[in-house]
């Protein structure tokens, strides 16, 4: 994680393909936990359902908005299916206010709205912001 924490995991390829072989990878476990769910194809909802249709928990993180604030899916689906949702926040890096936005900085400056969806980077690359504090370049 970020924060240096490890867990023992099994990688699953973000492919259809890979997220329809989670079941078959499972050994009796009531527990299943997908983290980065937003690089995911939607076949995560229906195994996440088939799963919890199972009884098992199915614990599902993610970044619910692209740098745009739009609905970076299937985060959107998987939380509308959910029986709990819990939404964290961070702190804008601007103004210290509860930050829900994802800021995606180029040379330092707000990504143009073209710009690709997907770009892995860390700190260099990403800010939280609140509403007020988060920009999309549209010039």
């Amino acid at each position: 994680s970020h924060a240096g924490h490890t867990w023992e995991a099994t990688v699953v390829e973000a492919s259809a393909e890979g997220v329809r072989s989670i079941p078959d990878r499972l050994d009796g476990e009531s527990v299943v936990a997908v983290d980065e769910a937003n690089f995911f194809p939607e076949e995560l909802v229906a195994v996440a359902n088939e799963l919890a249709d199972e009884g098992r928990r199915v614990i599902v993180s993610g970044t619910d908005q692209t740098f745009r604030g739009e609905t970076f899916e299937p985060l959107g689906r998987l939380m509308a299916t959910a029986e709990y949702v819990d939404k964290l926040r961070a702190i804008c890096a601007v103004c210290g206010e509860p930050a829900t936005r994802n800021q995606r900085l180029v040379e330092g400056e707000p990504a143009h709205v073209d710009a690709p969806t997907v770009v892995v980077g860390a700190e260099e690359t990403y800010q939280a912001r609140c509403r007020s504090c988060h920009t999309v370049r549209t010039d």
